[in-house]
């Protein structure tokens, strides 16, 4: 097998969370497949915003090598949350045969990508790596950073696991909500800029970080929409099962409409940690997805179509490539990857052209601070 048809396999699961149609499982696609690597993108994205407001504060000295591992330790952080809620949710009897998480794309234990015990390896390895990776810089900036960490992997852990199981009491989306916004963003500056931010200056990071993750929570509300009908009968009452799910698309709708005031906020001048008293022009740039965002609010709140037949033709224009590849939306595939999901599948789509607008637009304002553009 050459390496562009690997390159293919990896592709379609990060496109569509599901394998190649008949092409084995190498050990790449299979280990893409039990940590959902379909979704790291908004990790980077967080990652990549602490980053830049560190550069901001650190007058652009920041070690490229520490913000990698910075990044690094929150992808592995997503992983090994992603495989905690598969064990746990399967453990307690949410993840079955007949729940949306079995059918829109292979469960890492009922489809036999790994074993119980692979998997309770895998989720310490990268909670291991982490804390080294904490260590690291607890050593370097102090131990604010542990507060970070801890907290964080309070969140991924109780998120899913008993006593609490936040997912089951309406605090689940919010815990996505700090988990991707203010301590993924403020835990990766302070860990490049501990050593010459002050607290304060944490607090406004964290602050700036607050319209990306609206937009994750809303991700994660969508998903909790599409699973509305089966968390009701497992009585797991995530939002939208407390507010039904007029009032969660609703609120879904209002999260990501509320992340463009906030991004034209940011681009007034002396906002945030923001450096530089005459504007931060480049910080509108996220308005530039107002377009796609009125098409995700409007599919939020209609129903789901009743076929994947249906879906298919609505959403053909809003799908990867690798699931139109050959087709037409008058020529349905009889299934499709994803499929029954449908609320997810808009919110994000909105999320990735958001949070890649919000992340670049912060990189250009940081470049233009540093005087680094020709302008």
């Amino acid at each position: 097998m050459t390496a562009p048809a690997y390159f293919t396999r990896w592709r379609t699961i990060y496109q569509t969370a599901n394998p190649l149609p008949g092409a084995p499982l190498d050990p790449v696609s299979r280990w893409m497949l039990i940590t959902r690597a379909c979704v790291f993108n908004m990790t980077l994205f967080s990652g990549l915003v602490g980053v830049m407001l560190a550069v901001q504060l650190g007058a652009g000295v920041v070690d490229p090598l520490d913000a990698v591992l910075v990044v690094f330790g929150l992808l592995l952080a997503h992983a090994g949350n992603n495989m905690v809620n598969d064990y746990f949710d399967t453990l307690h009897g949410v993840d079955t045969a007949d729940y949306p998480r079995a059918n829109y794309a292979p469960h890492p234990l009922m489809h036999g990508l790994v074993s119980k015990p692979g998997l309770i390896a895998a989720i310490f390895a990268c909670y291991l790596a982490d804390l080294m990776i904490a260590g690291w810089f607890a050593q370097k900036i102090g131990v604010i950073i542990w507060y970070f960490v801890l907290v964080g992997f309070a969140i991924s852990v109780l998120y899913v696991a008993k006593p609490l199981r936040l997912k089951s009491l309406g605090l689940g989306e919010i815990g996505i909500f700090l988990v991707w916004g203010p301590l993924m963003v403020g835990g990766a500056f302070w860990a490049l800029a501990g050593n010459v931010a002050t607290e304060a200056q944490l607090q406004q990071a964290m602050l700036v970080s607050v319209p990306y993750g609206l937009t994750v929570m809303a991700v994660v509300m969508g998903k909790h929409m599409d699973k509305h009908d089966d968390d009701s009968r497992k009585r797991i009452h995530t939002l939208p099962v407390l507010l039904g799910l007029a009032g969660a698309a609703r609120l879904t709708q209002l999260l990501i409409w509320a992340f463009f005031p906030i991004c034209f906020w940011l681009a007034l001048p002396a906002n945030g940690p923001l450096v530089g008293g005459g504007g931060h022009p480049f910080m509108a740039l996220p308005l530039l997805a107002l377009p796609r965002a009125m098409l995700c609010v409007r599919r939020l709140g209609e129903p789901v179509p009743p076929t994947p037949q249906d879906a298919f033709r609505i959403a053909f224009d809003a799908m990867p490539p690798e699931m139109t590849k050959g087709r037409t939306p008058n020529d349905p595939p009889d299934e499709y990857p994803l499929w029954p999901l449908w609320y997810v599948a808009w919110a994000f789509h909105f999320v990735k052209l958001a949070g890649l607008l919000f992340t670049l637009g912060l990189v250009l304002d940081t470049l233009w601070q540093r005087g680094a553009l020709p302008f």
